[in-house]
């Protein structure tokens, strides 16, 4: 009879354990089209991030869609950690967002400053554990729409890079589960890159996805 006492306590405590288990377990991703950003009143979602870092929704300057933008400014340049950079976080946690294939990712930037050009970096993170890092330079008091097109992309899991005029790095990423995307500056790098700037910022605008551009068809002479 005490075996069996036992025995039935040891099932229930071990019962209780498992259910307490599968009560706290994370809820799996969920998976959708990839979105249109445009900083609106009523999306979400977002969220800037660092200890020097500001932010403000503008609607006088760099809205291309919608009535609002984002303005991210960095107060100071963080000169020696880059895990406390002013980074500008796009995605929700728990959403794998898909491009779908045959599609360019883009997102448009005003350089508020009429005096230096601006370098900004776009990090895009599949679920399959890929960063890719790319960097676009946007003009002094200009609008740019960044395009990440199927070169900056690269191939899963492949390290390429280009490190001239809007370049790229790291592994390529799988456009159809995108677990995270982050805008930045390389703040720490003073002396090589926007030197003499002490306060980036941008405005931000219509992240989102288009189809890619029909290859132009080459001619050859006839010979």
């Amino acid at each position: 009879m005490k075996k069996f006492t036992s025995l039935a306590i040891a099932t229930i405590i071990s019962l209780g354990s498992f259910t307490t288990v599968m009560a706290t377990a994370p809820a799996p991703a969920v998976t959708m089209p990839f979105p249109v950003v445009s900083f609106e009143a009523a999306e979400t979602g977002w969220n800037v991030t660092g200890p020097l870092s500001a932010h403000e929704v503008v609607t006088n300057a760099g809205v291309v869609a919608g009535t609002q933008a984002l303005k991210v400014t960095a107060t100071a340049r963080q000169t020696t950690d880059w895990n406390n950079l002013t980074k500008l976080n796009i995605m929700p946690a728990g959403q794998i967002w898909n491009a779908g294939v045959g599609n360019v990712i883009v997102a448009t930037v005003t350089n508020p400053d009429t005096v230096n050009d601006l370098q900004i970096r776009w990090n895009i993170t599949d679920n399959k554990g890929n960063t890719r890092m790319m960097f676009f330079l946007v003009p002094a008091g200009q609008t740019k729409e960044l395009t990440v097109d199927s070169v900056r992309m690269g191939e899963p899991g492949v390290v390429s890079a280009s490190w001239t005029g809007d370049g790229y790095a790291q592994k390529g990423f799988d456009p159809t589960c995108i677990k995270a995307m982050s805008f930045y500056v390389a703040e720490p790098e003073v002396e090589k890159v926007m030197k003499g700037v002490t306060s980036p910022a941008y405005i931000i605008d219509n992240i989102t996805v288009k189809p890619a551009p029909a290859a132009v068809p080459v001619t050859l002479p006839l010979k």
